[in-house]
């Protein structure tokens, strides 16, 4: 028979176990908890230095865009006769219809090339609308954002025939010298 003694001794001994398991399982716990909120920091910097990156990669996109369409833009004549353009593009036309007289092919080859620089412009200029947009209002309340707006106001007047390209190349000039994609020392 056990004694009384013995009882309360051993609930004693197991007692003290539980409370040494509760210790050490409190200590994994801390751990643990403390090596998640090591984690959600490192996971929070990762994200934060991506969506940085993500930033420096459209707004390095849009400077890439500007340069092209200035190119484009400088290969264009000073100002664009509409009425011009289409009569060319229907003579290019024609071209494929009379491809073997040699004078007519001639006239019509000049006129191919404006349309082929024509038809680049809107492209390029197409991308660097695209290239803009991918910024989502990084530039909000910026002078590029206001220059920007200017820019396909007269854009729109230049390939309509109603503008000159000087005020457009200006203002790409403008905006390619200005430093928009890594902040300025």
């Amino acid at each position: 028979d056990m004694d009384a003694s013995y009882i309360a001794y051993e609930t004693l001994v197991a007692n003290r176990n539980a409370a040494e398991w509760a210790f050490w399982s409190m200590i994994a716990a801390f751990i643990s908890g403390t090596a998640s909120v090591v984690t959600l920091i490192f996971a929070y910097r990762a994200l934060t230095t991506w969506r940085e990156q993500e930033k420096t990669k459209v707004k390095m996109e849009f400077r890439l865009a500007i340069k092209q369409l200035r190119v484009a833009l400088l290969n264009m004549p000073l100002n664009l006769d509409r009425d011009e353009l289409e009569e060319e593009r229907e003579q290019v036309i024609v071209r494929w219809l009379f491809k073997d007289v040699a004078l007519i092919s001639q006239q019509i080859d000049a006129g191919e090339q404006n349309v082929q620089r024509f038809d680049n412009l809107l492209s390029i200029f197409d991308a660097c609308q695209s290239s803009w947009l991918a910024t989502e209002h990084l530039f909000d309340g910026t002078q590029l954002a206001r220059d920007w707006i200017i820019f396909e106001d007269d854009f729109e007047h230049y390939i309509n025939g109603e503008g000159t390209k000087a005020p457009l190349v200006q203002l790409l000039n403008k905006i390619t010298s200005s430093r928009f994609v890594f902040d300025s020392k």
